[in-house]
């Protein structure tokens, strides 16, 4: 019996599951993603981005300090004339640095509903914190007082350091060298003093106008001495 061979029919190109060629060709390989492009880094942009971390961590260092250093207090909205009843929207509250207040004569955002129906003993500009000598229950002047304006100049009739308002202070009648003289033996006549409290003071040149409440019966004989510039003020230090 005679064997016929049949030979084998090539396998058709790019059939799957199929070798491309003759019995001894490799494989066909599949094709091979793209490359990627490599990002280029700049070191103008890295330096930057670096820097805005420093910034932003130092401003944030200095918020957190800013905020421990200040305490709030009662502010004028706006300018309150003396006299005026107090509105509550005549205040608000504010953070304020504590190195720029006055220890004791700020009135802290706590006791802000407390102003409110009270009188302003002084001006009390806007913007600024009220302090507690410029707000009062009592009508001004009180009854039996007198509000008296007095010129004086630090270091010459009037310490260096300014009163506060609602602070007691003393004033003295100084006679002038030529009263003194007529006086018996040449000495000066005995000084006359008056018990008074401040309700406003304003710095005017090279001194200062403080406005003060004296007895009414007793405001003619200042005001006369005022006049004349014969009259000094001093005041004790506040417990």
């Amino acid at each position: 019996m005679r064997l016929i061979r049949i030979p084998k029919t090539p396998a058709a190109a790019g059939q799957p599951g199929q070798r491309g060629g003759s019995d001894g060709d490799s494989p066909e390989e599949a094709p091979r993603p793209p490359a990627q492009p490599r990002l280029r880094r700049r070191p103008a942009y890295v330096a930057a981005g670096a820097l805005l971390v420093v910034v932003g961590a130092f401003v944030s260092y200095m918020v957190v300090a800013n905020l421990k250093d200040t305490t709030s207090v009662v502010v004028a909205v706006r300018t309150i004339p003396r006299g005026q009843t107090i509105a509550r929207e005549d205040l608000t509250v504010s953070e304020v640095k504590q190195d720029s207040l006055v220890a004791g004569h700020t009135v802290p955002a706590a006791g802000l509903d407390g102003l409110v129906g009270r009188r302003a003993a002084t001006d009390i500009p806007g913007g600024v914190p009220v302090a507690g000598g410029s707000v009062t229950s009592d009508l001004l002047p009180a009854a039996g007082q007198a509000v008296v304006g007095i010129l004086l100049r630090p270091g010459v009739n009037m310490p260096a350091t300014p009163p506060r308002m609602g602070q007691p202070i003393t004033l003295v009648s100084t006679p002038a060298q030529n009263q003194a003289a007529a006086q018996p033996g040449g000495g000066a006549a005995p000084a006359a003093t008056w018990r008074a409290t401040v309700v406003q003071f304003t710095t005017a040149g090279d001194g200062a106008v403080v406005d003060v409440t004296v007895p009414a019966d007793q405001a003619a004989a200042v005001a006369r001495l005022v006049a004349g510039g014969q009259i000094a003020a001093f005041w004790d230090s506040e417990p």
